[in-house]
C-alpha cells in the first residue's frame, strides 16, 4: 500500500514538473517568435522602403535614429529595471503600488525629458547648422522614444507575470502596424522621410495608450520608491548612454560633411548589417546561465571554450553575409543601394568584434565587477571621441565605419586586459 502511494507521489510530481518544464518552454518560444517575427517583417518591407526611399531619406533617418543611445536611458532612467529587480521581493500589493509609481513616473518624467531634449537638440542645431530642417524631423523622431517606454514596461511586466502570449501578441502587433503604416505613407503617399518618422509615431501612440491602459491601476505616487528608482537607475543609465561613442558619434561628425548621397548608402550598409547582430543574442542568451555557472565555480577553461563557442557561432552568418553582401543587398534594397557593398561589409566585421566586447562586459559583471566595466567604458568613450574625429576628418565615411570596428577592437582589448588582470588576482588570492 505504501508503496502504490509512494509511486503515485512520483508519478504526480513528474507530470507536474513536465508541466511546468513545458510552460517554460512554450514561453520561452513565444519569446524568441516575437523577435524573429520582428525582424522579418522588418526584412520583408524593406525592399519597399528602398525602392521609395532617397539616400538624402536614409541620412537624415539613420543620423536621427542615432541619438537614440542617449534618448532611450535618458527617457527611461532604468526605472523598468528597478521594477524588474524588485518585483519578486514585493508583495502583489506592494507591487501594484510600485507600478502605478514608475508608469507615473515615467509619464512624467519621461515627457520632461523629451522637452528638454528638443530644446537642447534645438539650441545644437542652430549652432552647427543643420543639413535638413528641425521641424517636424526632430520631433517625428524623438517622440516615439519617449512612447516606447509604456511598450518596454508592458513587456517586462508580461515576463515578470508569465503571460508570454500577451507579451508576443502586442509585440508583433505593434511592428505590424507600423510596417503597415510605413507603407501606407511611404509607397502609396510617397511621402519619404516625414511618413517613415510619421509611421513610427503613430504605431508609439497607439501601442502606448493601450499598454497604459492595461497597465494602470489608479493614482498612485509613492516619492520613497522613486527616490530609490532613480539612485538604481543613474549609473545604469549613464553607463547605457555612453554606447553613442561608440555606435552614434558618427552619425553626428559624418552629417557636418554635407554629403547626403554617401551618408544614405552609408546608413543602409548599416541598417542591413545591424540584422545580423539577432544571431548574437539569441546565442548570448542560450549560454549566458552556463557562463555565470562557471564564474560561480571558477572554471576559466570551461569559461574560455564557452565564450570561444558564443563567438564563433556568432562569426559564422557574418562571414556568410560577406562573402554574398552583394545579392543579400541586391534582395533586400531591391536593387536600390548596391553601392552600399562595401560599407555593409565592414559594418558586418563590426559585428564579430561587438560580439567580442558584449562577452567580455558578460564575463566582468558575472565576476561582480560592473562599476569596473563602467569605468573602462568612460575611458573607451574618451578615446573612441578622439579616434572618430580623427579617422572622419581623414578618410570620411570609409574612415568612419573602420572606426566602429576600431572601437569595439580597442574596448575588447582594454576589457580583455582586465580580466586578465581580473584573474591573476583571483589566482594569486586562491593561493
Amino acid at each position: 500500500m505504501m508503496k502504490r502511494v509512494w509511486m503515485a507521489d512520483l508519478f504526480a510530481t513528474a507530470i507536474a514538473s513536465a508541466a511546468r518544464y513545458r510552460r517554460y518552454v512554450n514561453s520561452s518560444l513565444l519569446y524568441l517568435m516575437s523577435s524573429v517575427l520582428t525582424a522579418a517583417i522588418a526584412l520583408l518591407i524593406n525592399p519597399a522602403m528602398a525602392s521609395n526611399l532617397s539616400p538624402s531619406d536614409y541620412a537624415l533617418l539613420g543620423y536621427l535614429t542615432s541619438f537614440n543611445y542617449i534618448l532611450v536611458p535618458l527617457f527611461s532612467f532604468s526605472l523598468v529595471s528597478y521594477f524588474l529587480r524588485n518585483y519578486f521581493k514585493l508583495s502583489e500589493e506592494r507591487r501594484e503600488v510600485v507600478s502605478d509609481t514608475i508608469l507615473i513616473a515615467l509619464t512624467a518624467y519621461g515627457f520632461m525629458a523629451l522637452l528638454g531634449s528638443l530644446s537642447i537638440f534645438y539650441i545644437y542645431a542652430r549652432w552647427s547648422g543643420l543639413n535638413f530642417s528641425y521641424y517636424p524631423y526632430v520631433l517625428l523622431a524623438f517622440a516615439p522614444v519617449y512612447l516606447n517606454n509604456m511598450l518596454v514596461f508592458f513587456q517586462v511586466t508580461c515576463r515578470v507575470r508569465r503571460d508570454a502570449a500577451k507579451f508576443c501578441l502586442v509585440t508583433v502587433l505593434n511592428a505590424l502596424l507600423s510596417a503597415g503604416l510605413a507603407l501606407l505613407f511611404v509607397v502609396h503617399y510617397e511621402s519619404g522621410a516625414v511618413g517613415r518618422l510619421s509611421a513610427t509615431l503613430i504605431a508609439s501612440l497607439f501601442t502606448a495608450v493601450y499598454c497604459f491602459r492595461h497597465l494602470f491601476k489608479r493614482f498612485r505616487f509613492d516619492h520613497a520608491v522613486i527616490k530609490e528608482a532613480f539612485l538604481f537607475g543613474w549609473p545604469i543609465s549613464v553607463s547605457t548612454m555612453l554606447w553613442y561613442f561608440f555606435n552614434g558619434v558618427d552619425s553626428m561628425m559624418l552629417e557636418r560633411l554635407h554629403d547626403s548621397y554617401t551618408f544614405g548608402y552609408y546608413n543602409v550598409g548599416l541598417q542591413i548589417a545591424g540584422y545580423l547582430s539577432l544571431f548574437y543574442t539569441a546565442v548570448a542568451q542560450t549560454f549566458e546561465p552556463d557562463i555565470y555557472q562557471a564564474v560561480s565555480v571558477n572554471n576559466v577553461r570551461r569559461l574560455f571554450y564557452l565564450i570561444a563557442g558564443i563567438l564563433f557561432l556568432n562569426s559564422l552568418p557574418n562571414l556568410f553575409y560577406i562573402c554574398f553582401t552583394r545579392e543579400i543587398l541586391d534582395l533586400l534594397t531591391a536593387g536600390h543601394y548596391l553601392g552600399a557593398e562595401a560599407f555593409s561589409k565592414i559594418f558586418a566585421i563590426k559585428n564579430i568584434a561587438m560580439g567580442v566586447y558584449y562577452s567580455s562586459i558578460t564575463v566582468i559583471v558575472a565576476y561582480g565587477f560592473p562599476k569596473s566595466e563602467l569605468s573602462i567604458r568612460i575611458v573607451g568613450s574618451v578615446i573612441c571621441l578622439l579616434m572618430f574625429n580623427l579617422l572622419i576628418k581623414n578618410f570620411a565615411f570609409v574612415g568612419a565605419a573602420w572606426g566602429q570596428v576600431a572601437s569595439f577592437v580597442m574596448m575588447s582589448t582594454l576589457n580583455g586586459a582586465y580580466i586578465c588582470y581580473m584573474l591573476r588576482r583571483r589566482g594569486v588570492a586562491a593561493a
